[in-house]
């Protein structure tokens, strides 16, 4: 869209007036109107309307920043009478509507000889240019969903300009963003760790000082092999089960688990008496040199009365300590039990299997078990219906919580394995993870979770909808500035008004 200073004639004035002791900002504008009756007439109006408003908040704005300005150069020279006026200097601020230009006071202090300008010092800005919050705020939401580029498209046609910022400068504000939420983030841990730190020590919850977190120094491959024909098998074996599927793509559907019990549609729920944690990392390609994929762990707290935090953090380290510090506030050392549900992952299972003095449940996703076993089972070499059947076998055994009988029925096919390795591989694994083998069909027909959902939903919002298309790299930074800001879109109305920063 053009600029509306150039697309139309206008005129308009605006000053600020102080009637009765209260400022008023009185104005008028005068607009050419000849738009001819026709089929475009109503389009063009409201184009028409849209320019005017555009320029409109311009004058508005610096009208009132003008008179903001004298004010405080005003008021600094009652508060320190031998300042005197010192000319003043050009500043550009730039808006979700576009640059504003305006002259602000500058003072001289004799006794120093040094020039200031007081609306800076009051502003906490630069002294020749400077961005304002709120476009900010929509610099950074725009890109959540967009690339950089198309961001600064985006916001250049609203503010009506050929470019509004630059995708450099876009990137340098979703960093600025990042660095503050971390640091509110750590704000907060320090706060309660004041309070609390004794206690999530003595119980095993605060993970163990460490130079380097083995999980970052193990670099992985991104694989896509054949993913989406694998996905699809393992999501019609756990639909098979729960008569339900994976991950509910409803928006509708505010835990995306629903289930059938007796004929009524009801949702997971956790017990009144626990508190469940989700825990997982994602995945992405790296840019940095030096490494290959960057990691950026996640996590979700839920209690029985349907409070639910949504986490991200850069190591497990940090997140361990995250969540921690939530649990102590939520009362876990009152009375209440954890329940973990996770894939089952190293850091996850040596962190729960430090923890002392609490009830825990650690459970292995009901969907990563059943990939477990397809991929175990695909060593087979059988025929896909023979295979299938066996699936359903094994893990009809595993439903119920049944690990040995889901053994003895493996062992019986390593004489007739074409891969024998994999199904050996399956059986090591059910025995490792035999502890979180639980009665998934009993927990199901209860309404309890038995997969780890609700944090792979959140994993998608948090990073792998914007950070994992068509071969995308990124800094850690730039993706942990993605998954921090959806976390903060997401916070629990209850938590913002305790003001606990649980980004």
């Amino acid at each position: 869209m053009p600029s509306p200073q150039q697309s139309i004639p206008f005129s308009a004035q605006c000053k600020v007036e102080d009637i009765d002791g209260t400022l008023q900002l009185i104005g008028t504008f005068a607009v050419p109107y000849d738009i001819a009756s026709s089929a475009g007439e109503l389009n063009e109006i409201i184009a028409l309307a849209d320019q005017i408003g555009q320029v409109l908040k311009q004058n508005i704005a610096l009208a009132a920043l003008q008179h903001a300005d004298r004010r405080a150069a005003r008021l600094a020279q009652e508060v320190a009478p031998h300042l005197h006026k010192h000319g003043s200097r050009l500043f550009t601020l730039i808006t979700p509507y576009g640059r504003l230009k305006l002259k602000r006071q500058r003072l001289l202090d004799p006794r120093t000889g040094k020039p200031f300008i007081p609306s800076a010092i009051l502003w906490k800005t630069k002294q020749n240019r400077h961005i304002v919050a709120a476009l900010t705020r929509s610099a950074c939401e725009t890109v959540q969903n967009i690339s950089y580029r198309k961001a600064q498209k985006s916001l250049s046609e609203t503010a009506c300009v050929d470019s509004l910022l630059a995708p450099s400068t876009i990137w340098n504000l979703k960093q600025e963003e990042e660095q503050q939420l971390e640091q509110r983030q750590r704000q907060f841990v320090e706060e309660v760790l004041k309070e609390h730190h004794a206690t999530l020590d003595k119980h095993g919850f605060l993970p163990p000082p460490s130079e380097t977190s083995p999980d970052e120094s193990i670099d992985e491959e991104i694989s896509t092999e054949n993913t989406e024909n694998i996905d699809a098998e393992v999501e019609a074996l756990y639909t098979y089960f729960t008569a339900e599927p994976h991950k509910n793509k409803s928006e509708n559907e505010k835990d995306g688990d629903p289930q059938e019990v007796e004929g009524e549609r009801c949702r997971r729920h956790v017990s009144a008496d626990t508190i469940l944690l989700q825990a997982d990392e994602v995945v992405t390609k790296s840019q940095e040199s030096g490494r290959k994929t960057n990691k950026t762990f996640t996590a979700t707290l839920e209690t029985g009365a349907g409070r639910c935090e949504y986490l991200a953090s850069r190591s497990s380290e940090s997140l361990q300590t995250l969540v921690a510090v939530i649990l102590v506030l939520w009362g876990l050392f009152s009375g209440k039990k954890l329940e973990v549900i996770s894939d089952g992952a190293a850091w996850i299972r040596l962190w729960i299997g430090r923890l002392v003095g609490v009830e825990v449940c650690h459970l292995l996703c009901w969907y990563h078990l059943c990939k477990r076993v397809y991929e175990g089972l695909s060593g087979l070499g059988a025929a896909k219906e023979e295979r299938d059947l066996l699936q359903r076998r094994i893990l009809g055994f595993l439903w119920k919580g049944n690990v040995d009988e889901a053994v003895e029925a493996l062992k019986s096919l390593l004489p007739r394995c074409r891969v024998k390795s994999r199904v050996e591989e399956l059986i090591d694994y059910l025995l490792r993870k035999r502890s979180g083998i639980g009665n998934y069909e009993g927990r199901h027909s209860a309404g309890l979770w038995i997969a780890s959902t609700r944090v792979e939903k959140w994993n998608d919002i948090a990073v792998a909808e914007r950070c994992k298309h068509r071969g995308m790299s990124w800094t850690v930074r730039g993706v942990l500035a993605m998954a921090l800001h959806a976390a903060k879109a997401k916070r629990s109305p209850e938590s913002k008004a305790k003001n606990h920063t649980t980004t």
